[in-house]
């Protein structure tokens, strides 16, 4: 009896050793409802980017540009 006595006493030890590990490490945890939140705005934050097809079209404009620059320099030379 005193040897599961003693086998409980070191358990509840190292019970309060993690209870303190897990008080002194999860604060700095997100919660659920943070994350679920932080989804949110990410995706609000998605949708407002520029697409793909908007991308293209400012692509081609530079090209456009840089191409009608260089051609205005040819017939000025």
């Amino acid at each position: 009896m005193r040897d599961m006595q003693a086998g409980i006493a070191r358990v509840e030890t190292a019970l309060v050793e993690i209870k303190a590990m897990l008080a002194a490490s999860l604060p700095h945890l997100a919660t659920r409802a943070e994350l679920a939140q932080l989804r949110g705005d990410l995706r609000t934050d998605l949708g407002e980017k520029p697409g793909k097809l908007y991308m293209w079209g400012i692509l081609a404009v530079l090209v456009a540009a840089y191409a009608a620059g260089l051609a205005g320099l040819a017939v000025l030379k």
